[in-house]
């Protein structure tokens, strides 16, 4: 029975008088069932976090494969237009990704690769709990390739939060060392890119911070 339905029940059960415990009953039953959805957004919520390790896995996977084949990183391609389409921007062959721009040309040809498929927003991939992947080869000042997720930049260094420093403990657990500042995976706080420091705040509930993952 809904919550609803109880309700109407017990009102016109009050034209008629109820006892206490009937509204002990009708409260108990209402708190559980606002317990159950409660409980399923969570777990829809853990579940769509889970889903970004997957998205990063599959980026990975297509940066290493790409760079197998063509023997340079995506984004980098000096002769994508040739190897691709001529719609496919090619890149200057520096291995330098730090540019919005060179951020799209990244997507764009790993795209055109067909070693992964991509559907792109505005240049860029789009994640389950919201946001957008970009990436960049000096991510914090910090070596390699990274994937960052956030609520979107404008510039490639400057991002907007998209995620808690609980949920980003979800996510760096289950698939690093769990460390905000050490590891292939790392937590920011998106005003600025500064470090959380060296523990999560798990009552922290703002969705404030970024997340990187190093993928090469």
């Amino acid at each position: 029975m809904s919550g609803n339905r109880l309700l109407n029940r017990l009102w016109r059960k009050s034209r008629r008088g109820f006892s206490l415990i009937e509204v002990a009953i009708a409260i108990v039953v209402i708190s559980i069932i606002a317990g159950f959805a409660l409980k399923g957004k969570e777990l829809i919520r853990t579940a769509q976090l889970r889903s970004v390790i997957e998205q990063v896995n599959a980026f990975r996977i297509a940066t290493q494969s790409f760079l197998d084949k063509y023997g340079a990183l995506p984004g980098n391609l000096t002769n994508a237009g040739e190897i691709f389409d001529s719609v496919v921007a090619s890149g200057d062959g520096s291995g330098n990704i730090s540019s919005l721009e060179d951020a799209r040309r990244f997507w764009q040809q790993l795209a055109a690769s067909e070693l992964i498929t991509l559907e792109l927003v505005n240049g860029f991939p789009i994640s389950k709990i919201g946001g957008y992947y970009t990436v960049s080869t000096n991510a914090a000042g910090q070596s390699g390739i990274w994937i960052i997720l956030s609520g979107g930049t404008s510039n490639n260094r400057d991002f907007s939060g998209i995620i808690s420093q609980a949920e980003a403990h979800i996510i760096d657990r289950n698939s690093d060392t769990g460390n905000p500042s050490f590891g292939d995976v790392r937590t920011l706080k998106a005003n600025g890119s500064s470090s959380i420091g060296a523990h999560y705040d798990l009552r922290q509930k703002d969705r404030d911070c970024i997340i990187m993952f190093k993928i090469w």
